[in-house]
């Protein structure tokens, strides 16, 4: 038997094609939680870390509380959901930037990727773990995931002094886009993103199958539209794609850029670059350097 094997960039299906197929496409499909994937931490991100790369540099962990429901009431006996995550602050700094990462990082991982990247560029940043991610408990699904982003981004401005930038990689380029599209932000930037996940799904299904498929989504994932998000965004903007990346095809995030109405936006598109690691490029850290250079 044939198999189709259909990369959501955040998760992965796989259907036989002997016949017409449907892909019906819910949550855990997309949505890739650590009781899931045995994910266990192997390099705790904390200030020796930090201080190998930025010298100066001071972390703080974070946390916040969220009552349980749901999934999360039968599962947590004390009866909250604590999102944890860190924060890091440094001279200079021009601005601080909040990242979501994308689904199968963590904080752990997420906070050498952007010790490195401002080393060159000073920005104080904050990330934290999805529900059910690394240090946080509780258990995931798109509707909570986009109030934690809310509560995240709230708890960060109340501390922020200055321009707060949202930057969101896969996955959480759609927490990004929600925030975007509900609180003032004074940059977005959107790196390996996509529209919706009907669009994302289709996209990486061969062309010479298409006649063959039939993508359908859960009610929750019809409630996650990047491109209706980011549609009345007029704020500066970055959006970044990978030549190459077959998870979150590039015409995906191309797409988005142009919905965008902001007239202080930019994209670019790294040459061979897949999904991962976009940020290693050369000129997107020239690009991403003068973004924050001009926030402050």
């Amino acid at each position: 038997m044939r198999k189709l094997l259909v990369l959501a960039g955040v998760g992965s299906l796989s259907l036989g094609l002997t016949a017409c197929q449907n892909v019906a496409v819910k949550d855990s499909d997309l949505i890739r939680p650590d009781n899931l994937t045995g994910y266990k931490t192997k390099a705790v991100f904390d200030a020796e870390k930090l201080n190998k790369v930025l010298p100066q540099a001071q972390l703080k962990e974070e946390a916040i509380l969220v009552q349980a429901s749901g999934a999360d009431a039968t599962q947590i006996k004390e009866g909250n959901v604590t999102i944890k995550g860190v924060s890091v602050t440094q001279p200079e700094a021009k601005a601080t930037v909040l990242y979501f990462g994308g689904n199968l990082t963590h904080v752990d991982e997420n906070g050498p990727l952007l010790s490195n990247l401002y080393a060159a560029c000073p920005a104080n940043f904050a990330t934290f773990d999805y529900r059910g991610y690394g240090r946080s408990n509780g258990a995931p699904d798109v509707h909570v995931l986009k109030e934690d982003a809310l509560r995240i981004y709230d708890h960060v401005r109340a501390k922020t002094q200055g321009k707060l930038v949202v930057y969101g990689f896969s996955l959480g380029s759609f927490m990004a886009g929600y925030i975007a599209a509900n609180r003032p932000v004074d940059g977005l930037v959107l790196e390996g993103s996509s529209t919706n996940p009907y669009e994302l799904i289709n996209a990486r299904i061969p062309w010479y199958y298409r006649p063959f498929v039939t993508v359908t989504v859960s009610d929750n994932l019809k409630t996650v539209d990047n491109q209706a998000a980011v549609s009345a965004f007029i704020g500066k903007a970055l959006v970044i794609t990978g030549e190459n990346d077959v998870s979150t095809p590039a015409e995906l995030g191309r797409k988005l850029f142009e919905s965008m109405p902001s007239q202080d936006k930019n994209y670019y598109m790294v040459p061979n670059g897949t999904h991962s690691a976009l940020n290693k490029d050369p000129q997107v850290r020239t690009m991403y350097c003068n973004f924050i250079q001009k926030l402050g």
